[in-house]
């Protein structure tokens, strides 16, 4: 057992390690403040983006955002949407998405600072769980799963990009704020304030000579050759042997339609291409609806 020290004893001992159990408490107060000094950090803003910011291929300017939501309703964006913006910026487009039309986007931005607002912002409106930014370089990023793509890009970077979106997924919808794909022409315009964005629907991949079948009883059979230019489409359907006159042939997507005419005859093609194929419903002037499927010769 331990002596019990005196009064005297136990002051001494105070005097002598005074300083290093003053010390000592000093630093114990301190360890609440030094374990939260990396959360302090964490949680500074992140900076204000700057009108004009540089980056690879482009400085950042900012989509208005009436422009946004009047091109993601041209679209007919919904929460089923994946929405991709490629180079992000504020994060404008992917928050405004997830926010108004309830869908999952992504932003893909190369400038670092750019995507750390992007990120504060998407928390502060509340879609951080839907809406997700990356810092990347747009042309060496895998974004095949999306069906929106949202852009602000020079002529120069579009005409580098167009293969790749060309090589979406049919039905992929493309919008861009005032810059065109050269001669691939839009499907549809929007406008705001003056200001215009453009959509394309990237298209099935119709082109060629086709044989055509009726399905159920008493089959037909058809041959058509199409000639396509991006969602432009014409051709000829021979019917009986013999060329018929072919109009209002439109693809958009996957879906394609087309008319032929055998005299007073009508035959209305609706189906849609899914590689080398085709399907859908045939309605021929005073015959009953029928079933109809084709394959690329």
């Amino acid at each position: 057992m331990r002596k019990p020290c005196t009064d005297a004893e136990a002051a001494a001992r105070s005097e002598n390690h005074g300083p290093a159990l003053r010390s000592r408490r000093a630093f114990i107060a301190a360890l609440p403040l030094i374990a939260a000094a990396p959360a302090l950090r964490a949680q500074a803003p992140a900076p204000e983006p700057e009108l004009g910011t540089p980056g690879k291929d482009a400085g950042w300017i900012p989509t208005p955002t009436g422009m946004v939501e009047a091109m993601l309703e041209l679209a007919g964006v919904t929460k089923s949407d994946y929405v991709v913006d490629l180079g992000s910026g504020d994060g404008r487009i992917p928050i405004l998405a997830g926010k108004l039309f309830g869908s999952q986007a992504l932003g893909i931005e190369l400038n670092g600072d750019l995507v750390a607002y992007s990120i504060q912002e998407a928390k502060r409106a509340g879609v951080a769980d839907r809406v997700q930014f990356i810092r990347g370089d747009i042309f060496a990023t895998d974004y095949s799963r999306a069906t929106v793509i949202t852009l602000f890009m020079t002529p120069s970077v579009l005409r580098r990009l167009r293969p790749k979106l060309l090589a979406m997924k049919p039905g992929t919808r493309i919008l861009s704020y005032l810059f065109a794909l050269e001669e691939w022409e839009p499907d549809e315009w929007a406008w705001s304030e003056g200001m215009h964005g453009m959509l394309w629907v990237v298209p099935a991949s119709a082109g060629g000579h086709w044989q055509v079948r009726t399905v159920g009883a008493s089959p037909s059979s058809y041959a058509l050759r199409l000639a396509q230019r991006f969602q432009k489409i014409d051709g000829a359907v021979r019917i009986g042997g013999a060329d018929r006159p072919r109009w209002d042939a439109t693809l958009r997507g996957e879906r394609i339609r087309f008319t032929a005419l055998e005299g007073e005859r009508r035959h209305d093609f609706t189906g849609t291409v899914a590689g080398d194929g085709m399907a859908g419903l045939l309605h021929v002037t005073g015959e009953p609806q029928r079933q109809w499927i084709a394959s690329r010769a």
